[in-house]
């Protein structure tokens, strides 16, 4: 099959990103056998072709840089029928994305268009909210959705995709690409960090509200309280004002000394972390994915976190990671101190939550999910 991959966003990509999602999942169509490209928008810079290399292939897959408009954070392109003339399968960004909407609407003749989701409704989502509530009003026809073959990045995205009309629903997840990667998994470093002397808990994302800073100091007060040894490990920027406000937070839950903060680490480095943590720490209040989930448990760190996308897909409460529903500072707590209490534990979760980012959770796996659907849905059509 030859397969396109539109990032409908009106956003210049890096494409040397650290694991960047359309290059990851483009690599693993092209290592099943498949010709692929991207759609990236360049802005007004004029139209050229990339190609990039795949490793574990000899072949390469092409980026396709076409300048376009931003439209209220729509993308458009004005001139894209001769590059989608060159494909058979279009797979779209967001369902709320105007390009998005007129080729899973309007396929071109001969074409299978997918839709591949992630955003989902919270109240961290105002803006986005709003912009749906307009979207659907002016365009959206649920009873037209139920046919298009969609594919969601968390069990939350596919419920909002089912509330939008959308019946055809494949919760895949978001794809690690191991060639990224400083270092490989290392099975002896849980054990290591479980006998190792005090209990760490590690934070690596942007400081912002909707990551619960605030909410992290008071599960770490409330946790230091059961196991005074108990540190953090505190990776990321924010913005100035909110990031000076959770610090001086902490001073005042008098855990400030228990923090360790590094403002960014090299990613050549990030898996020193992992390796030398005892639990991923991560009370978000809303995540399209949470690629820090993906990355330490891939490393065999238990996570702690919310239920957000990530989570939905990724983590089976008690096997291979830890979902707290709400937001109690003792309950969190509770729950540390007892995987504190529990080496065993904390091997036997990491070892699966390794086992499951390996077996479902590698682009390769989730290239192969929607190979399937689209083979059964050309089939069907033939």
């Amino acid at each position: 099959m030859n397969i396109l991959l539109l990032r409908t966003y009106p956003s210049v990509m890096d494409p040397a990103a650290y694991n960047s999602q359309e290059v990851g999942l483009a690599r693993a169509f092209v290592r099943a056998g498949h010709r692929c490209g991207i759609l990236y928008y360049c802005a007004r810079q004029p139209a050229h072709d990339q190609a990039v290399p795949v490793p574990g292939s000899s072949e390469t897959l092409t980026i396709h840089w076409r300048p376009g408009y931003n439209l209220l954070k729509n993308g458009i392109f004005p001139h894209l029928s001769e590059l989608i003339a060159r494909y058979d399968v279009l797979q779209v960004a967001e369902y709320d994305q105007l390009t998005s909407w007129q080729l899973y609407r309007h396929p071109p003749a001969g074409k299978l268009v997918t839709l591949y989701h992630g955003p989902y409704q919270s109240e961290f989502t105002k803006g986005y909210n709003l912009k749906c509530r307009v979207f659907d009003l002016l365009c959206n026809r649920k009873r037209k959705n139920a046919a298009v073959p969609c594919f969601a990045k968390s069990g939350l995205a596919a419920d909002f995709l089912r509330q939008k009309g959308f019946e055809t629903v494949y919760p895949v997840g978001v794809g690690l690409d191991k060639d990224t990667l400083a270092a490989p998994y290392d099975a002896t470093a849980r054990v290591a960090a479980a006998i190792r002397p005090g209990f760490e808990l590690l934070y690596i994302g942007v400081l912002e509200e909707r990551r619960n800073i605030r909410f992290l100091f008071e599960v770490l007060a409330e946790t230091a309280k059961r196991l005074p040894e108990v540190r953090l490990v505190l990776v990321g920027r924010g913005e100035e004002s909110y990031r000076d406000a959770c610090f001086a937070y902490a001073r005042e839950l008098g855990v400030w000394d228990r923090i360790d903060y590094r403002e960014k680490v090299p990613q050549a480095e990030v898996h020193s972390l992992y390796d030398h943590a005892n639990l991923l720490l991560l009370p978000t209040q809303y995540e399209i994915f949470g690629m820090v989930l993906l990355e330490a448990m891939y490393f065999g760190l238990p996570a702690l976190t919310s239920l957000n996308g990530g989570s939905s897909v990724l983590i089976r409460d008690g096997v291979n990671g830890l979902v707290q529903q709400g937001f109690s500072a003792a309950e969190y707590a509770g729950r540390i101190q007892a995987l504190a209490a529990d080496p065993e534990a904390q091997a036997r979760i990491g070892a699966a939550a390794h086992a499951a980012i390996e077996r479902d959770f590698l682009w390769d796996s989730i290239a192969e999910k929607m190979l399937d659907v689209y083979k059964a849905q050309r089939q069907g059509e033939g």
